[in-house]
């Protein structure tokens, strides 16, 4: 929804994304500006998170090695991964 200009909040819940068919959220470090794909799937988090309530929970792998904790961007949920070249396969 966010990514045509619509609202973050109210998002679907991670398990109805799941269900619905877009298990992938597409993110980006708001410091460094690395995108990077995550699986719903694996996140360690209760089902009835809403997923723009993920946003300040996750943080950019590169920026927490150089000691900074900046939060994600949320970008768009997603049918599949994408590729990023940044990022490990």
């Amino acid at each position: 929804m966010w990514a045509d200009g619509g609202p973050i909040d109210p998002s679907p819940t991670i398990d109805q994304a799941i269900n619905g068919g877009y298990p992938w959220l597409e993110i980006r470090c708001s410091r460094c500006r690395t995108p990077r794909s995550v699986d719903l799937a694996h996140l360690r988090r209760v089902e009835t998170t809403c997923v723009h309530d993920l946003v300040g929970r996750l943080r950019c792998a590169k920026c927490r090695e150089a000691g900074k904790r900046p939060p994600a961007e949320l970008l768009q949920l997603g049918k599949r991964r994408r590729h990023h070249p940044d990022e490990p396969a």
